[in-house]
């Protein structure tokens, strides 16, 4: 049957260097004035640069995932089939759990290429690495705001695990929970999170505006990891495990994926029949589809490979098969929101006063 290869979460030890800045100045005291036209070719030229060293999204469909594939975990990316699988970070350090930002432009990740792992961000083709934080620590399981000005991660490791948000250049640090596994909700009034608590890891909910959180199917499910908002925000994809605590780490042997309406009833089971260890679910963008991670049994081993499902009973779909293959996310440009999000308005507009 193959050895059992028990699925452990491992929030993993963080380090970070401090930023540099490069600062161009003249230490020719003479120059201290400068002429309209100078003002005006160096606004161009600022501009210019900027422009140039702009990332772009992907202009069709793209999954990124990590691979172990290359003796190491590697940020790669695919086509939503599976074709045309590329390393995007090709670094010999472990880089993980990469997510989209929610304009396709960038790529928040976790890696120990510095050091122990810790946040980083890169371009959507691979280049431009650069750390989030300015300090040390443990940081992990990176996510997104939908107006994409911040992201929440957790900080401490194991039991000691806690929830936090912060800007994308690290600054503005705010305590959320005790938890693990966050996702921001749509419409950035919310974050789902796995809750710690004795005995069980329920699913919580806190909301960013009164700063409360509830704890959904506490009742009926105490065991919840890896939950994920739809893209319209009214259901949460998740992953039912048979866990416990051992030495403050989160074990598990089996798991199977779920979806409940954002008020906790409409429970139901995806891909019932097909899965083993169905962990870590994304959506599609028009979320018609979910992908996860599942282990495939080889003779004397067992591979953890990225399986794609329309949340019905057909049978799902293997995307990747070199390797162990995880940690899956989805853009897609054609899913974008031609209007602005709620979260980046801020003004309000009333009626034109008339004589």
């Amino acid at each position: 049957m193959g050895k059992n290869k028990k699925a452990k979460l491992m929030l993993m030890e963080a380090s970070l260097m401090k930023h540099t800045s490069i600062l161009l100045r003249s230490n020719d005291q003479s120059h201290t004035k400068l002429t309209v036209l100078g003002c005006i070719m160096g606004t161009l030229l600022l501009f210019g640069s900027i422009s140039a060293v702009r990332s772009e999204a992907p202009t069709s469909g793209k999954i990124v995932f990590t691979s172990t594939r290359d003796g190491n975990s590697e940020i790669y990316i695919m086509n939503p089939d599976g074709s045309d699988q590329v390393n995007l970070s090709r670094d010999n350090a472990d880089d993980s759990d990469p997510v989209w930002s929610p304009d396709g432009e960038q790529i928040l990740f976790v890696s120990d290429r510095d050091g122990p792992p810790d946040l980083y961000i890169m371009d959507s083709d691979g280049r431009r690495v650069r750390r989030v934080f300015g300090s040390r620590d443990y940081r992990s399981n990176p996510s997104w705001s939908p107006d994409g000005r911040k992201i929440t991660y957790v900080e401490g490791e194991g039991s000691d695990a806690t929830i936090y948000t912060a800007t994308i250049r690290g600054k503005f640090v705010e305590r959320v929970a005790a938890g693990f596994m966050p996702s921001w909700s749509p419409n950035g009034r919310e974050i789902a999170f796995s809750a710690i608590s004795v005995n069980r890891s329920p699913l919580g909910v806190f909301n960013l505006r009164n700063r409360t959180k509830k704890m959904l199917l506490s009742n009926k499910i105490p065991w919840i990891v890896y939950p994920a908002w739809s893209p319209r925000g009214n259901e949460i994809a998740f992953s039912q495990i048979d866990g416990a605590f051992n030495q403050g780490f989160l074990e598990w042997s089996k798991a199977s994926l779920f979806v409940v309406n954002r008020d906790g009833i409409g429970l139901h089971r995806i891909a019932k029949d097909e899965t083993t260890v169905a962990i870590e679910p994304a959506w599609s963008p028009h979320g018609d589809e979910l992908i996860y991670t599942d282990a495939v049994m080889r003779p004397d081993e067992v591979f953890y490979q990225l399986f794609k499902t329309d949340m019905t009973d057909s049978k799902p779909v293997q995307l990747t098969d070199k390797g162990d293959n995880f940690e899956a996310d989805w853009f897609d440009p054609t899913a974008l929101d031609v209007s602005p999000s709620e979260a980046l308005l801020t003004t309000v507009w009333g009626k034109i006063k008339t004589n």
